[in-house]
């Protein structure tokens, strides 16, 4: 599998302006309106929604992961909101979340779609990691720390 910055780029990265869980999901999948991963936004947005209400994807450590694999998604990839002043996604450990990672599939990808989950969360559990991209300035910084833990 190519490393986890294959699946990215610095325009699906943005702070979030977001109040809720639901509206930091819908925040985040919009920034692949601008790409050719995705060709029914409004059915990824429901399927992220939908996957939330059944259980959290809030977990812990101030990250969330939503996820979904719909077959309006041509090309695998994620991207990352950040948000400063935190968001309670009903996480495990009851704290807000800083940092979500978004991650979109096709149908008939699940290995490379949990491998991809499971190199994200590799990088993700290195604290000093997290908290280089949450405190980040730019796009293009998270970027570089993700090229030096690929």
């Amino acid at each position: 599998m190519s490393p986890v910055i294959e699946y990215t780029d610095s325009l699906y990265i943005k702070n979030l302006d977001a109040a809720n869980k639901f509206q930091a999901i819908e925040e985040l999948a919009r920034v692949f309106e601008k790409g050719s991963f995705c060709s029914d936004i409004e059915s990824l947005i429901n399927a992220l929604k939908e996957r939330e209400e059944i259980m959290s994807t809030g977990i812990g450590f101030g990250i969330a992961i939503p996820h979904a694999k719909i077959n309006a998604v041509m090309e695998m990839a994620f991207a990352i909101g950040i948000s400063r002043k935190g968001i309670d996604f009903d996480s495990m450990d009851g704290q807000p979340v800083n940092l979500i990672i978004l991650v979109i599939a096709g149908e008939k990808q699940h290995k490379d779609y949990l491998r991809l989950l499971s190199n994200i969360m590799a990088i993700l559990k290195k604290d000093p990691v997290k908290e280089k991209i949450i405190k980040s300035t730019s796009p293009e910084e998270i970027i570089e720390i993700l090229k030096n833990e690929s």
